[in-house]
């Protein structure tokens, strides 16, 4: 009886501590859109209510006066580009990894586990003089091979993981079909990896969007700026515009919430393969 009563006493409390969590985490994101949608004289006076009169046009004026436009321009001109190079290393190295036998291979795989382990505050200062040295510093080829670089171990270590959950056999029968490594690779193995791809997408493209630290050593140009770097100096050139600053942070984070929902499925999916061994 005692046990009969407990498992429903804990299931309401898991189902609170779960609408805690979704409280704590959404909250913020609505009080920025209430912020976003009033005048600063409401906000005033009514900071944390429902907008009267919703102001569909603060974000326009975000867009076209604070320059929010041309950071998530710049911002999406970086993760693309870098989306592709840590996608393409990450798979090949990770199927490497998991699949193939030479020699140094688990020497090699340490070296990504420790680019793991690296905080980006301790090369950051050494990767822009040797960008500087190279002509990439204060450009975004450079900003990208710079993220694409912090983002790759990451990575490499979920696609690794993912591939050594997949059958070997499945690549054993290519070779019997007179089939290459190559053949096995895109056309069986890399397929069947396409949740942890996709965690791999979100992953890197929520790191590179959101990061602050690398664009604000590696870039001094102001029309090069990214979302974080943009929305740090707009808080100091609209200090008393909190309505603009809101409305840019919304529109800031909107390709970031959208891909994550887009592929929220395929990354739980992909977290969990290669887990279980």
């Amino acid at each position: 009886m005692t046990v009969t009563i407990a498992r429903p006493a804990r299931r309401v409390g898991l189902q609170v501590a779960l609408l805690i969590m979704v409280f704590v985490s959404l909250a913020p994101i609505a009080v920025i859109l209430s912020i976003s949608l009033k005048t600063n004289t409401e906000l005033a006076t009514n900071p944390l209510g429902l907008p009267q009169q919703w102001l569909f046009s603060n974000f326009a004026e975000a867009w076209n006066e604070a320059g929010i436009g041309r950071y998530i321009l710049n911002s999406i001109l970086v993760a693309v580009p870098t989306l592709i190079i840590v996608v393409v290393v990450a798979s090949l190295a990770g199927y490497a990894f998991a699949m193939m036998r030479f020699r140094g291979r688990e020497a090699l795989f340490t070296v990504f586990l420790i680019g793991l382990m690296l905080p980006a505050v301790s090369i950051v200062i050494a990767l822009s003089f040797v960008q500087q040295n190279l002509g990439l510093y204060d450009t975004l080829p450079g900003l990208i091979l710079a993220e694409a670089a912090m983002c790759i171990p990451l990575a490499v270590f979920i696609m690794r993981a993912a591939f050594r959950d997949l059958p070997h056999e499945l690549r054993e029968a290519v070779f019997i079909d007179g089939g290459s490594e190559l053949t096995a690779f895109l056309r069986v193995m890399f397929p069947l990896a396409r949740p942890a791809v996709s965690a791999t997408v979100v992953l890197t493209f929520l790191t590179v969007w959101n990061d602050y630290l690398i664009p604000l050593v590696l870039i001094n140009t102001e029309s090069l700026r990214t979302v974080p770097l943009g929305l740090a100096f707009l808080k100091t050139s609209f200090t008393s515009d909190i309505v603009l600053i809101a409305a840019s942070t919304a529109l800031a984070a909107l390709p970031s919430i959208l891909i994550y929902v887009l592929l929220q499925r395929q990354f739980i999916q992909g977290i969990a393969q290669g887990s279980i061994k």
